[in-house]
């Protein structure tokens, strides 16, 4: 009897475990956010490059976009967001960072960049 309330609790903390792990693992990464301003007139097409894994999209006005970059990056990694059809604007960053966001103003320009390093930094999305 006490071996088997012994094991459920073994078993029941190694699932806990295994979930925060899983959690971290997959949302705990460096994150990258771009946002675009909520006052421009039309959306914006960008190229997020994160060591030539190339993305090509669009924001609206007002919207944010996320990327998670790699937990564990290799040390010539690289990430490069650029907005070549609005203003050629583009900024190039490497690890480490924990969170940086990047703010394109109404006129399709990259306004402001601003990076964190602080591991609790990565996950608020929105302010």
């Amino acid at each position: 009897m006490i071996k088997t309330a012994l094991l459920r609790r073994v078993l029941g903390w190694t699932a806990v475990a295994c979930i925060v792990w899983f959690v971290m693992w997959s949302r705990g990464g460096p994150v990258v956010v771009l946002h675009y301003a909520a006052d421009a007139q039309e959306p914006v097409t960008y190229f997020y490059n994160d060591t030539n894994r190339i993305t090509k999209d669009h924001l609206a006005p007002g919207q944010a976009k996320a990327f998670r970059a790699d937990f564990f990056p290799e040390a010539d990694s690289y990430i490069n967001v650029s907005l070549p059809f609005a203003s050629r604007d583009g900024v190039e960053f490497k690890p480490p960072f924990s969170r940086v966001d990047i703010y394109i103003n109404s006129a399709t320009k990259i306004d402001k960049v601003e990076t964190k390093y602080g591991f609790f930094d990565r996950f608020e999305f929105n302010r």
